[in-house]
């Protein structure tokens, strides 16, 4: 019977980092690991995981800055470094997962024997144990744009929480089998700081778990977080080809233009020209796994896509892979 999957526990924290470059801290970790930062308060204990996805290095910068600052917690702060092998792939920070295996924030739900579902279920088994009073699961965006959160609540509590990071919030239904639908102690919320290559997603994840760190108590802080509520997944079709060009190609199924990331958050109003489509309709394109409501939001014209209605996009990407494996975008309908 092979052995539970367990986390390499780093209790000091500091020595860990000291002088060390993101890449050198990265390596030195050996694998999936618990960092503690012993707080001033250690009855009690807040959570963070990050790098959940390798190409996602926002959340370990931020860790490393707080480390060599030796900053100490109002709480004890517990740190998951999830996806260590991907990121340490070359080239580094470039893997969202290692090529053959499954989106490690896809494997939180039942199933699998994978692992991927081994790491999952040890990252819960982890924080169920460790009882804390919030988890913040902390990303970078899959294309450039502004920071957000996501939570299934968006009660004041989760309100709370997120706005150490950010004053936007997602409140979405949709259940994906992430970190940020699983039932702690308290509440979850995920954090996009922004995109991966945008200097300010590093300073959001810095500032953002700086604040967390060091509120005695997050639950009194005066936050303004504005609410939007239930988007929608557009997704492609399994077989269907994407590409981000500034005209149509025969030989791809749906194209994409390429600076389709500026309309991140933007107000995007009805009719405006998102790309080009092959087959002259929404064939190539699923909602949710609901194909029949795509005509309500999305419409084509001598292959061109637009949209219908007025929207707001988010998490755009223009990264062929995760727009294959994941989705293109998330949007809500803007009902002005």
């Amino acid at each position: 019977m092979t052995e539970p999957l367990t986390l390499h526990h780093i209790t000091d924290v500091y020595s860990a980092a000291r002088k060390r470059s993101l890449e050198g801290f990265l390596l030195s970790l050996g694998g999936p690991s618990l960092l503690t930062f012993l707080g001033l308060d250690s009855s009690r204990c807040r959570v963070v995981v990050t790098l959940l996805h390798g190409n996602e290095p926002s959340g370990l910068r931020a860790v490393l800055a707080l480390a060599q600052e030796r900053l100490i917690p109002a709480v004890t702060c517990h740190v998951i470094i999830a996806s260590t092998a991907a990121a340490a792939t070359r080239p580094r920070f470039s893997h969202r997962m290692l090529p053959g295996q499954e989106d490690l924030n896809r494997c939180f739900g039942p199933g699998g024997e994978s692992a991927q579902f081994q790491l999952a279920g040890a990252i819960k088994a982890c924080i169920a144990k460790l009882n804390p009073e919030c988890v913040v699961d902390l990303h970078n965006t899959s294309g450039s744009g502004p920071d957000f959160s996501v939570s299934i609540s968006g009660d004041n509590a989760h309100q709370a929480l997120a706005s150490c990071f950010t004053s936007r919030m997602i409140v979405t239904d949709l259940r994906l089998g992430s970190l940020m639908e699983q039932s702690f102690s308290g509440p979850v919320v995920t954090i996009e700081a922004g995109g991966a290559k945008d200097a300010l997603a590093d300073e959001t994840a810095v500032c953002g778990l700086r604040t967390l760190f060091t509120e005695p108590d997050i639950y009194a802080l005066k936050h303004r977080v504005e609410l939007l509520h239930y988007p929608r997944r557009l997704e492609l079709q399994p077989g269907s080809t994407i590409a981000y060009l500034d005209g149509p190609d025969s030989a791809t199924s749906v194209c994409l233009r390429t600076d389709i990331e500026s309309l991140n958050f933007g107000y995007t109003p009805a009719g405006t020209h998102l790309g080009w489509v092959r087959e002259n309709g929404l064939s190539d394109f699923r909602l949710d796994d609901r194909r029949a409501e795509l005509s309500s939001y999305f419409c084509v014209e001598d292959h061109c896509l637009f949209t219908a209605v007025p929207l707001q996009l988010f998490m755009v990407t223009t990264i062929a892979d995760i727009a294959r494996s994941d989705c293109l975008f998330y949007f809500i309908h803007e009902k002005r």
